[in-house]
């Protein structure tokens, strides 16, 4: 299984999604999924739910979460900022929801009414480029009106963070941007001023998996982006991913994918719905 960490830009950014599955991540944003048809399987930190339409769930910053679509779905995502709806923003900073679902019947009617016009909007945000300022402000309305329903019936805890968890951020950040290269637990140690056993629990703490797995999802996803989308030699592919030797690449990507690399190029390119990632 991949885990990654997601660097959005967007200050807030809405989508309908149809019949995806997204695989272990997380941000710096909040996210919110509402399912609008079908089933939908989410699992936010260790806790998993099935959502049925009119069902959705709020996942705070920096909390690890994935969705499968068993069948079929319909959901609308909204990412966005924790700062983006100022009312809510120490919330988001410093405590995390017990549970994290709610139900469209339980939203007051401007609750209601503020989920139809998000749902308008959303064409708005797949076809621009660069998102009008009155566009944003509509959607910070809404969102705002969406978050006082959703927030009445939430129960929060503080949340139990680590020392200095901006560590944690600048850290997947780093690896995001470097994980072609030759990475180790000791150099990267040295490059933060941490020690080794520190990064490495990070790792086990928010990721719930190792650091060697976590940068080989990322060199595998990396390397299976250009089998499908270029005519670089697998020998090349491996190399360029990172990995130290094509016997490596082979062995992590058919573990990974169940499949060989050359298999999947000629298969389509078509990898398991569980398998597929979120828009970056």
């Amino acid at each position: 299984m991949s885990f990654f960490y997601q660097n959005r830009a967007e200050r807030v950014w809405f989508h309908i999604s149809e019949n995806r599955s997204f695989a272990p991540h997380l941000h710096r944003q909040v996210e919110l999924l509402l399912v609008l048809e079908g089933i939908v399987t989410v699992t936010a930190d260790d806790a998993a739910f099935q959502l049925s339409a009119g069902e959705g769930v709020i996942v705070f910053p920096n909390r690890l979460h994935s969705f499968t679509t068993p069948e079929s779905s319909r959901i609308l995502i909204c990412i966005f900022d924790s700062s983006f709806c100022h009312a809510f923003r120490n919330f988001f900073q410093n405590d995390i929801p017990d549970n994290p679902r709610f139900l469209f019947h339980a939203f007051s009617c401007h609750g209601r009414h503020a989920l139809q016009e998000l749902l308008k909007l959303t064409s708005e945000f797949d076809q621009a480029l660069r998102m009008p300022e009155n566009i944003v402000l509509y959607a910070q309305g809404y969102l705002t009106l969406l978050l006082t329903d959703i927030f009445a019936g939430l129960s929060l805890s503080p949340e139990q963070r680590m020392n200095e968890p901006e560590l944690e951020q600048q850290l997947f950040l780093y690896i995001d941007s470097h994980y072609t290269d030759n990475l180790t637990l000791e150099y990267l140690a040295r490059e933060f001023g941490v020690s080794p056993f520190r990064i490495s629990r990070i790792f086990s703490e928010k990721l719930h998996t190792s650091f060697p797995h976590y940068v080989n999802s990322r060199r595998l996803e990396y390397a299976r982006e250009l089998l499908a989308n270029s005519g670089l030699s697998v020998t090349r592919i491996a190399l360029d991913a990172g990995f130290g030797s094509v016997r490596t690449f082979f062995r992590e990507f058919k573990r990974t994918y169940l499949i060989s690399p050359g298999e999947y190029r000629r298969n389509g390119n078509d990898p398991s719905p569980a398998e597929s990632l979120p828009p970056s």
